[in-house]
């Protein structure tokens, strides 16, 4: 479980500094069934506490953080026009 951790804590910047990778990690939860507060969702991403559970909405979002980002970067290349 500790490699689970760090690999939260080593890719908790992914998200970027004014996401709200916390939101959505509830959001997540939520939509399981399973309720945290956001600050237990905070203790385990910053690596005090441990949850399977937290730990697995951390990585889906993140996936889909990664997904969001390269469908923006494709939209943006699409629309430029050419010089």
């Amino acid at each position: 479980m500790e490699h689970i951790a760090k690999k939260i804590s080593e890719q908790r910047h992914l998200f970027g500094k004014r996401s709200n990778y916390t939101a959505r990690i509830i959001a997540n939860l939520e939509a399981k069934g399973k309720v945290f507060t956001r600050q237990q969702v905070y203790n385990v991403v910053s690596g005090r506490y441990f949850n399977m559970d937290v730990a697995e909405a951390f990585f889906e979002e993140l996936e889909a953080e990664k997904k969001r980002r390269a469908d923006l970067e494709t939209l943006a290349n699409a629309i430029q026009t050419p010089a």
